[in-house]
């Protein structure tokens, strides 16, 4: 009996998930922000940052995504980005690969606004024949969907001073509809809007205090927003804490291992439905940074450390 509500319960996510959540969902969202906001782009030291993050971990079925992102600067006004996003959720699989450009106009010797642009595409897989329905015969699932491209066009706007910062973004406008052949059966995809700001200040000399706020929304979907408290001490080690509505709590942690690799840890305490049977999401990172000249980057309140240091948090 517990079986079947649980699996009953991840079943229901899966296909509420398809519809509503439809981007990637990670814990430490300062970490790739230009996978969701292009205007981010290249806007600190180059760097190859690898995510791995496991939803409700402990079923067969959650939700499990992985993230390659680079990031470019190539002069004082101009970055530019590359995102793979490899999302599995139940039956489906979802691969999204995206190319990111950034502009930066300088409003004065100190603010920024930068524009992005992101365009790529989605391969969309589900394979209803790993089910266990009780009605084989309902032609909602009788038909695959393999291989589905479809483009994927996005814009993001950021507004940067030294301590403070403000987006807003959308990683694809595209509507997007999967129909395998046959009307009853279409998969329809909303674009979701994504809101984010932060501050940062010096408590002393050793400890900086970076809090942030992401906002999504997406059409037929609860707003979801993140409120995190990042901390960074002297330069080598971050950690932090946020609280995502009514779904999870998470600490989060990275280290600076070596002068160019990173690596950290981010883990989920899950109090939405599904926390009582799954009560932990997980997510893993490295990161390596290119050296940069100084004079072709451009700083920014929205990084996770003191832009001086080759830190790139």
């Amino acid at each position: 009996m517990r079986f079947n509500i649980i699996a009953t319960l991840l079943f229901t996510f899966t296909l509420f998930s398809a519809k509503a959540q439809q981007d990637a969902q990670f814990s430490d969202y300062k970490l790739n922000m230009s996978s969701f906001n292009p205007a981010f782009a290249g806007f600190f030291d180059g760097s190859v940052l690898l995510i791995h993050r496991t939803q409700f971990a402990g079923f067969d079925g959650a939700p499990e995504t992985q993230n390659l992102n680079i990031n470019i600067p190539i002069d004082l006004n101009m970055g530019a980005g590359f995102n793979v996003t490899n999302q599995k959720l139940g039956v489906t699989q979802n691969i999204v690969i995206t190319g990111d450009y950034s502009y930066t106009i300088y409003t004065d010797e100190l603010n920024m606004l930068s524009f992005g642009l992101k365009a790529g595409l989605s391969i969309l897989d589900i394979d209803y024949s790993r089910l266990d329905l009780n009605n084989a015969d309902d032609l909602s699932f009788q038909n695959n969907i393999e291989n589905q491209v479809t483009p994927r066009v996005g814009v993001g706007l950021l507004f940067n001073t030294p301590n403070w910062f403000i987006g807003l973004s959308t990683p694809n406008f595209i509507k997007e509809s999967y129909n395998p052949t046959i009307k009853t059966s279409t998969i329809t995809t909303m674009p979701q809007i994504y809101f984010t700001t932060g501050y940062q200040t010096r408590i002393n000399d050793d400890l900086l205090f970076k809090p942030s706020i992401l906002a999504k929304a997406v059409e037929n979907a609860p707003l979801a927003i993140d409120f995190a408290l990042n901390f960074e001490f002297r330069e080598k080690f971050r950690f932090g804490a946020s609280y995502r509505w009514n779904s999870a709590i998470t600490g989060m942690m990275g280290i600076n291992l070596l002068q160019d690799f990173q690596a950290g840890y981010a883990y989920d305490y899950n109090i939405n439905g599904l926390g009582k049977y799954a009560p932990s999401s997980h997510q893993f990172y490295i990161k390596y940074i290119f050296k940069q000249s100084k004079n072709i980057r451009r700083e920014c309140s929205c990084s996770f450390t003191d832009p001086t240091n080759n830190l790139g948090f």
